[in-house]
C-alpha cells in the first residue's frame, strides 16, 4: 500500500511550531519520549560510571597526594549514580514527572565529583590543573545524553561553570597564587563547551519535535486510510441507504450458513417485496420512499432473531436467512413471517403524513443436502411471485 506523505502546507509549518507545542500536544510529545528518556538515562549512568572507573588509574600519576580520597570520591559518585538509575527503574512515573530536576541533580552530582577531586589535589599534582577537563565531559554529557529543554540545560551548565569558579577561587586559591590566566582559560573552555552544547541541544530538540510531528501526522494518515478502507469494505458489502447487507454479501453469508449446518439442520429464506411502495414514491417523492425503506429495514432488524441475517437486495426487496434446527422449522419460519407482516404494515410517519406499505413474502426451506445459496434464493423469489399472484400481503412457500 502506498502511503501518502503529509501535505506540503503542513510540512512548511513545522519550523514555526516545532519549538512550542500547545499544552495538549506537548503532553503527548512528552509521553512519546518517555521510553527514550529512560533508555538514554540508563546509558548515561552506565557510561558515567565507566568513565569514573576508567580514569581511576590516572589518579596514581595525577593525584598521588591523596589517592585514597580520590578513589573514595569515585566510588561515592558511582554508588550515587547506581542509586539514581535504580530510582528511575523503580519509580518511573516519578522520574518522568520530575525529569528536569532529576537530570540536573544527577549531572550536578557528577560535576561535584570532579570538583571534589580538584579540591583534594595539591598545586604540584597534575590533577590540580588538568582535572577541570572532567567538567567539560560532564557538560557535553548534559547536552548529548539528556532531553532537557535548552533553558534547563543552560541553567545546569551555568551552575557547573559557577561551581568551578568557586572551587578555583576558594579551595584551589588560584587567585591568591596568581594563577589567573589558567583560571580564566579554564572558565573560557567551560563556557565554550556549554555554548556548543546549547546549540547542539537546541538543534536536536527541533529535529526531534519535527520528527514527532511527522510521525504523528503519519499515524493519523494511516488511521484515516484504515478507516476509509473499513468504510469501503463495509459499503462494498452493504446497502448504503439501509445499512443492511447487499445481495452479494447476503448470498455469501447464506452459502456459509448452508455449508456449516449439520446434516439434520436446515436453512430458511424469506423473500419480501413491499406492496404499495410505488405510490409512496409517486405521491410523496423519493425522499419519502427512502425514509420508508429505512424504517422497514429497522423493523426487520428488530423483528428477526439475533442469529438471522437480513439484507436489502435491491429496490423494495428484502430477504432474511433463518438458521433452523429441530422439528419445528416450518413453525419458526411462519412465526417470523407473520411478525414481519405485522411490523411492516404499521403506519410510518413522514412529515406529518401517515404512510403505509405491506409485504408479500415468499419462503423457501432447504430440507436436504445439495443446492446452492443462489438456488435457494431463487426459489424464495419464485414463491414470492406466487404470493403476488395470489393477492398482496400473501405468503407462498416451497421446499428446496
Amino acid at each position: 500500500m502506498t502511503i501518502a506523505a503529509p501535505s506540503v502546507p503542513f510540512i512548511s509549518q513545522l519550523p514555526n511550531i516545532s519549538r512550542h507545542f500547545p499544552p495538549s500536544l506537548e503532553e503527548v510529545y512528552q509521553a512519546d519520549m518517555a521510553g527514550e528518556k529512560l533508555r538514554i538515562f540508563y546509558i548515561a549512568c552506565g557510561l558515567s560510571s565507566l568513565l569514573y572507573l576508567g580514569f581511576a588509574p590516572l589518579d596514581v600519576v595525577a593525584l598521588p597526594s591523596d589517592l585514597t580520597g580520590a578513589w573514595m570520591v569515585r566510588a561515592g559518585v558511582m554508588l550515587a549514580t547506581g542509586a539514581a538509575a535504580m530510582f528511575a527503574y523503580l519509580r518511573r512515573d516519578a522520574f518522568q514527572r520530575h525529569y528536569p530536576a532529576v537530570i540536573c541533580v544527577v549531572y550536578l552530582g557528577w560535576s561535584v565529583g570532579v570538583e571534589a577531586l580538584l579540591m583534594l589535589s595539591q598545586p604540584d599534582d597534575l590533577a590540580w590543573s588538568s582535572y577541570y577537563a572532567g567538567l567539560m565531559l560532564v557538560s557535553m554529557c548534559l547536552y548529548t545524553w539528556s532531553y532537557l529543554r535548552p533553558r534547563h540545560a543552560a541553567i545546569a551548565g551555568l551552575a557547573v561553570v559557577a561551581s568551578y569558579v568557586v572551587v578555583g577561587l576558594c579551595f584551589q586559591r588560584m587567585g591568591e597564587r596568581g594563577h589567573w590566566v589558567p583560571l580564566v582559560q579554564n572558565v573560557c573552555f567551560l563556557i565554550g563547551t556549554n555554548v556548543v552544547g546549547i546549540v547542539a541541544l537546541t538543534t536536536r530538540e527541533r529535529f526531534a519535535r519535527q520528527a514527532f510531528l511527522l510521525k504523528d501526522a503519519l499515524v493519523r494518515d494511516l488511521r484515516l486510510k484504515e478507516e476509509a478502507k473499513r468504510r469501503s469494505e463495509h459499503l462494498a458489502g452493504h446497502d448504503a441507504l439501509t445499512g443492511l447487507p447487499n445481495r452479494v454479501s447476503f448470498v455469501r453469508c447464506l452459502g456459509e450458513l448452508m455449508a456449516t449446518r449439520a446434516r439434520d439442520d436446515t436453512v430458511g429464506v424469506l423473500f419480501l417485496d413491499l406492496d404499495g411502495f410505488k405510490p409512496v414514491n409517486d405521491q410523496h417523492g423519493h425522499a419519502a420512499g427512502d425514509h420508508v425503506l429505512g424504517v422497514v429495514a429497522q423493523r426487520i432488524r428488530k423483528t428477526i432473531r439475533p442469529e438471522d441475517v437480513a439484507a436489502r437486495i435491491g429496490g423494495d426487496e428484502f430477504v432474511v436467512a433463518l438458521p433452523l434446527a429441530g422439528q419445528e422449522d416450518a413453525a419458526i419460519v411462519e412465526c417470523t413471517r407473520a411478525a414481519l407482516c405485522r411490523a411492516i404494515a404499521e403506519p410510518i410517519d413522514y412529515s406529518g403524513c401517515s404512510l403505509r406499505v405491506t409485504a408479500s413474502i415468499g419462503m423457501a426451506i432447504r430440507c436436504r443436502d445439495g443446492g446452492s445459496a443462489e438456488e435457494l434464493l431463487h426459489l424464495a423469489d419464485q414463491s414470492m411471485y406466487e404470493s403476488k399472484r395470489g393477492g398482496k400481503r400473501q405468503t407462498a412457500a416451497c421446499l428446496a
